[in-house]
């Protein structure tokens, strides 16, 4: 009986939801560059005279979605991680007052030990440093300023492992979502746990084939009250996703292909033009239609509309599956079922399932398809394409008379009299005018005067004019570029910005016009903004399902790093997280500013040349800070170093020019002891000549003296002689 209300419920929800979203298919043949082939075939035929062309597709909104989509991308805007439930809060308060007081400490101890010490090698007295009181505020508000909770750590890690996933591929999809959201106004996504339940998938939903029940009293799709997703699959791919759920009766069923599938699914469209065959029951040539072998080789074509003239339906061996969901109250909560239908027989009731609750409201859950309505408070969604189909009618139009007016353009010419042709350049009247032409091309037109009814000139009127005159096909291009110019304005996509800057635009013209484009698309960007926050919040919310005992992975962080991190599940399973984004348009803006102010930087001595290459190829905003302020940092310090070295040299300088002073009265101390001590020397020198005389004249003296010795001793000898020869006895003794 329940499974019957449930099957009930999942009929009610297809029945009410899926219709054909003929618009929407129109909209992606018009950025497929796919037209209604009957459309313009009046044109084209003329009467039954024909053209020398067709009217053919050239885009005029597709390079610009693409150019939107991709310079989004190239953004690539940061995420930021909050947590906003009362519990985490509160944790994460205690867990920064820790962090305080482990830092204090730490300092404090090393402090301490290098104050005792100094007290016990040197014997000093303790003494209180007004220093340290103001290096604890500093790391007090340090810590405080960078503090990051292991909460907001683990969602942001959790995040960046989804962003380099090969496995979600999240940037490709997301391209992907943002491309539908422009060309349709809507876009729908949802992300669930992979078939072993412990990974997320991110899926991409076709417009097309996704059906919503809005509720109006909410901007955010996932708080619809129902949803039909509608996908086609083969037996296989049917019974690999729900093979768990199904009976062996509908698997017997699957596997022996009796299972209805119904209209829808039964057939796809293909290229199939008209072509002349061969019947050999006939033996006669007949019109028959035969896939084409195009870059698909005749695969379908979607979207496609069916009553295109080479397009018909062929039978296909998929079958529609319906993925319902719907919120139902149930006495003191909403509650989340779940259901699908398999062709028209084959039912699966998951009744009331799981689902990932707020703290802070419990009572709510949500669907598992989210997307927005890009609209205004009419609620139609705004689409590019759809919006702008006249605008592109008429531009093919317009290159379809210009291109015809070249095509059926014909040239300056004469007329010429054929009985006036020369006959003797030939006997046949193709030979003669050929002659005469190339006589003529050469600059010698020819006439025989003798020849009957020859006149002077050789042609009966002035000669013709088919050309098409310039101004009809400017006229004509000035049309295509006003129209051109009308698809800028509403796209917000200028000719700065699609690269059609001629060398006559002035600088100031450029940078008004990408100004202009940048007001402009800050709407579609806002947009993609929200989209993009919305895919991180719901896989964030995800991974506290499939990551609920705790993940541990790689982050990409460029050419040669890779990060390793473990996010532990009592850090993110049990909060509630905000995930905010930077307004991209700012986000861009800012980056152009920085990169230009890189410049100025080198210039002034303020950032390493060998961080340009990093500065100019940073992906976001925080790694440009990043590398900046590190760079800042970096050349503050060095800078930093050499003013306390360039002291150092002044200070040795200083020093040195006192040793010099010091030298000089040294030298000219020198100079004076030495000039003394050359004096000295003189001094000494007279003095030694003096004692020099003083010793020749005591020398002579001397020997004066004793010759005056030696000539009395020789007298006293000579009187001892006499003495003793005289004869006397009485004075042989001479008194000395």
């Amino acid at each position: 009986m329940k499974n019957q209300k449930e099957i009930e419920k999942i009929n009610n929800c297809i029945a009410r939801l899926v219709y054909d979203k003929s618009t929407l298919k129109k909209a992606y043949n018009y950025y497929h560059c796919v037209r209604d082939s009957e459309q313009f075939k009046h044109i084209e035929e003329n009467f039954g005279v024909g053209v020398p062309t067709s009217v053919e597709f050239t885009p005029l909104i597709k390079k610009h979605i693409d150019v939107l989509v991709g310079e989004y991308l190239e953004l690539d805007p940061d995420l930021q991680v909050t947590c906003k439930d009362e519990k985490t809060v509160s944790n994460i308060m205690r867990d920064k007052k820790l962090k305080v007081d482990q830092e204090l400490y730490t300092f404090l101890q090393r402090y301490l030990q290098n104050s005792i010490v100094n007290i016990l090698l040197n014997n000093q007295q303790p003494v209180n440093d007004p220093f340290i009181e103001k290096e604890m505020q500093k790391i007090q508000e340090n810590v405080e300023k960078n503090f990051i909770s292991e909460y907001e750590l683990a969602a942001q890690n959790i995040l960046s492992y989804i962003k380099h996933s090969r496995d979600i591929d999240l940037k490709n999809k997301m391209r992907e979502l943002f491309t539908d959201l422009l060309i349709t106004g809507t876009c729908y996504y949802r992300v669930k746990p992979t078939g072993d339940k412990h990974n997320i998938q991110f899926e991409v939903l076709n417009p097309l084939d996704t059906f919503i029940e809005r509720n109006h009293n909410n901007f955010y799709l996932n708080k619809s009250l129902r949803s039909v997703i509608r996908r086609y699959m083969t037996p296989e791919q049917i019974l690999a996703e729900f093979g768990d759920e199904l009976t062996t009766e509908a698997k017997s069923q699957l596997k022996n292909d009796q299972v209805p599938s119904g209209v829808e699914g039964e057939y796809r469209y293909v290229h199939v033009p008209e072509t002349l065959v061969y019947n050999e029951d006939s033996k006669k040539a007949v019109i028959a239609k035969i896939p084409s072998a195009g870059i698909l080789g005749g695969l379908e074509v979607s979207p496609v509309l069916p009553y295109e003239s080479d397009v018909t339906n062929m039978h296909d061996s998929t079958i529609t599956v319906y993925e319902c969901e719907w919120i139902e109250w149930d006495g003191n909560k909403m509650v989340k079922h779940e259901g699908v239908k398999i062709g028209e027989e084959i039912y699966i009731c998951r009744g009331d399932v799981d689902v990932i609750r707020s703290m802070s409201n419990p009572k709510e859950c949500t669907l598992s398809v989210n997307g927005m309505f890009f609209s205004d408070k009419n609620g139609q969604p705004f689409s590019l394409i759809v919006n702008t189909m006249a605008m592109q009618d008429k531009y093919d139009i317009l290159q379809f008379y210009r291109d015809n007016l070249i095509a059926s353009s014909g040239t300056i010419g004469d007329w010429i009299d054929l009985a006036h042709v020369p006959a003797v350049l030939g006997v046949e009247l193709p030979e003669r005018l050929q002659k005469w032409l190339a006589y003529k091309k050469n600059g010698l037109a020819l006439f025989d005067s003798s020849q009957d009814g020859a006149n002077i000139i050789n042609t009966t009127f002035n000669g013709y004019d088919d050309t098409i005159k310039a101004q009809s096909i400017q006229a004509i291009q000035m049309a295509i570029d006003s129209i051109e110019a009308n698809a800028s304005a509403m796209t917000g996509v200028f000719p700065e910005k699609l690269g059609g800057i001629q060398e006559r635009d002035a600088v100031s013209n450029v940078k008004v016009g990408l100004r202009y484009s940048t007001l402009l698309t800050k709407q579609y960007f806002a947009a993609m903004d929200l989209m993009f926050k919305e895919v991180n919040y719901d896989c964030l919310n995800m991974a506290k399902k499939v990551y609920k005992n705790g993940i541990t992975g790689n982050i990409v962080l460029g050419p040669k790093m890779v990060k390793i991190f473990t996010a532990l599940p009592e850090y993110y399973t049990i909060t509630d997280f905000d995930v905010h984004i930077q307004d991209s348009t700012e986000t861009f803006q800012t980056k152009q500013e920085i990169k230009a102010l890189n410049t100025e930087l080198i210039k002034a001595g303020l950032v390493d040349v060998d961080q340009v290459v990093n500065i100019a190829t940073a992906k976001n905003i925080t790694e440009l800070k990043d590398y900046i302020e590190k760079s800042m940092a970096a050349k503050k310090a060095e800078n930093d170093m050499a003013g306390q070295l360039q002291q150092q040299v002044e200070q040795l300088n200083q020093q040195i020019a006192q040793y010099e002073q010091q030298i000089g009265e040294y030298n000219n101390q020198i100079k004076q002891l030495q000039s003394q001590v050359e004096n000295n020397n003189n001094a000494k020198l007279e003095l030694e000549k003096q004692k020099i005389a003083i010793e020749d004249r005591e020398a002579r003296d001397k020997k004066d003296y004793n010759d005056k010795q030696i000539e009395v001793k020789m007298k006293q000898l000579e009187a001892e002689l006499m003495q003793l020869n005289d004869g006397n006895p009485y004075n042989d003794i001479i008194a000395e």
